[in-house]
């Protein structure tokens, strides 16, 4: 319920007045410097309750073109799981690197590689975790951009990991709403 509350309240923002997509129009990047080609966004994530998750990913990003942008991120996941009495805490680091290509004037599709550093979860009665380990993921997906001044956008995509023994914590789809800030 909350979920479908979150994206209710995010898809109604894209349609109010003050955020139109007529209001700003994007400049064509063969008139920008190349200072103003790159980008820095990211998201957060949060989860509270038996199950707590911080998700901290920022981003550096640069525009090729008017259509293709590319670049790395980096990501830290805390996780914490009390069950039963007994709690599990992991921390999750990595990074990442992603590609963009804008289909529509809004919306685009994400390609993204990422390699995490995890302690993956045992089975067994318990929260026994096993040695360190590196994770690699595939997300492939859309996403919808909306302007929300001539330097800021707001991303808002759904996402498939495509590694179906993933130890991370994600739950296909995986929807993430982020910012990117041209500088």
């Amino acid at each position: 319920m909350k979920k479908i509350l979150l994206v209710s309240l995010l898809v109604s923002a894209l349609f109010l007045p003050g955020l139109s997509a007529q209001a700003f129009e994007e400049r064509d990047v063969k008139d920008m410097t190349v200072k103003e080609r790159f980008f820095l966004g990211g998201f957060l994530g949060l989860q509270l309750g038996t199950q707590t998750a911080i998700n901290v990913s920022p981003l550096l990003g640069y525009r090729f073109s008017n259509r293709l942008s590319a670049g790395v991120g980096g990501t830290y996941q805390y996780y914490n799981d009390r069950f039963f009495g007994q709690s599990n805490t992991t921390h999750l680091y990595g990074f990442s690197l992603f590609s963009r290509f804008r289909v529509i004037p809004r919306a685009f599709i994400h390609a993204e590689y990422e390699r995490l550093s995890l302690r993956s979860r045992v089975e067994g009665p318990g929260f026994e975790q096993g040695p360190r380990s590196w994770e690699e993921n595939i997300f492939l997906g859309g996403g919808y951009r909306q302007p929300l001044s001539d330097r800021v956008s707001l991303n808002i995509m759904l996402l498939y990991n495509f590694n179906e023994n993933s130890q991370a914590y994600y739950q296909n789809p995986i929807f993430r709403v982020g910012v990117d800030v041209s500088l």
